[in-house]
């Protein structure tokens, strides 16, 4: 049997409005120890924010005034179900180079995996050690 994400997910996700800024976003990830933030609310989601994208926007140039949204993903956003398993998710994350995961159930979000949280797993080593390697892509 292998470990579901509803049980290290984090819940509820952390929201912020379209309308923040950058600096807002930061401040609500440094406040919350959270490294993304999900646009919009429980009936829209709008997009994601990541540290990377904060740090990128940044690097940049972007006035800290900047609208969040101007630097979130807003299409293809990777999602993975509750009751998928880590497997799945490394999988995805390292597919996707990316490090945050939208979990949902059904049509609703209903948290964001991390690396972090897989790693956190004592057995998520035993379980990515099953993965071959010709199914991981990306770096970092």
């Amino acid at each position: 049997m292998s470990l579901e994400i509803k049980n290290i997910m984090h819940k509820p996700p952390l929201y912020i409005s379209e309308t923040s800024t950058i600096y807002e976003g930061a401040k609500k990830m440094s406040d919350e120890n959270k490294g993304s933030l999900l646009i919009g609310n429980d009936n829209e989601l709008k997009g994601i924010v990541t540290e990377r994208d904060i740090i990128r926007a940044i690097a940049a140039g972007k006035d800290l005034n900047t609208k969040i949204i101007e630097i979130a993903t807003k299409e293809n956003l990777i999602t993975i179900t509750e009751d998928d398993n880590i497997t799945k998710a490394a999988v995805l994350m390292s597919k996707h180079n990316i490090r945050h995961l939208i979990v949902k159930t059904g049509n609703k979000v209903s948290g964001i995996l991390s690396t972090r949280d897989l790693m956190r797993e004592r057995n998520t080593l035993k379980e990515l050690s099953k993965v071959k390697n010709s199914e991981w892509y990306g770096s970092d």
